[in-house]
């Protein structure tokens, strides 16, 4: 694949992934290449591998002589999901190292440009920043295999997440518990920090 294809493929991979997200398109319907690859502005190389990596991260589903539609997780599924989740993170947070000086700093960028967008018409640039900003902190946990898996999950969860930031208030909350989470980071309150994200996830306010 040249850079430019690489490039393609990369757009048309964001766009698909922010309207399943966002639920432009929803669960079951049919993605038309055709249409898309027009839309996108890219050839239809790229976006065939575009919808390639999103069936491996269990997006999409793709069926032999239809295409590729949306996968649809029944309840029970995305309450496995949720579990397996709480699981794995717990584990991450409980393995974090001491953070660096400058985790705060990144945090903190990371914050206000969520904070820019809570009464913003498309906050669909919300889910990834608010992505980013979770897996800075797991990322200080020596555990990379489970890191891994939970970066898996988040995926399958997408859709799951968005649904928590379509209301402003909950918007707002998430902005507001994070700085508290960089606050207990900054003062190097190990036990603070576990607490605050603790208090993030139990209210809803990361994926459920």
């Amino acid at each position: 694949m040249t850079a430019k294809s690489a490039r393609a493929m990369e757009q048309a991979l964001q766009r698909l992934r922010s309207m399943i997200i966002s639920g432009q398109l929803g669960p079951g319907e049919q993605v038309r290449q055709e249409e898309m690859a027009l839309q996108f502005g890219v050839s239809r190389m790229p976006l065939r591998e575009a919808l390639h990596v999103l069936a491996q991260q269990g997006l999409l589903v793709h069926r032999r002589n239809q295409g590729y539609f949306v996968a649809k997780r029944a309840p029970a599924e995305v309450a496995q999901i949720v579990r397996m989740l709480h699981l794995l993170e717990t584990e991450l947070m409980n393995t974090m190292r001491q953070p660096p000086a400058s985790l705060a700093a990144a945090l903190k960028k990371l914050n206000r440009q969520m904070h820019a967008r809570v009464s913003a018409s498309d906050w669909t640039p919300l889910i990834a920043l608010n992505r980013e900003f979770h897996f800075r902190i797991f990322d200080l946990s020596p555990n990379k295999l489970i890191l891994e898996e939970v970066s898996r999950l988040w995926a399958l969860a997408d859709a799951h997440i968005a649904a928590r930031f379509v209301h402003p208030g909950l918007r707002a909350q998430t902005v507001a518990e994070h700085d508290e989470i960089i606050a207990a980071l900054s003062a190097q309150d190990r036990v603070a920090s576990l607490a605050a994200l603790n208090r993030h996830r139990e209210g809803g306010a990361v994926a459920y």
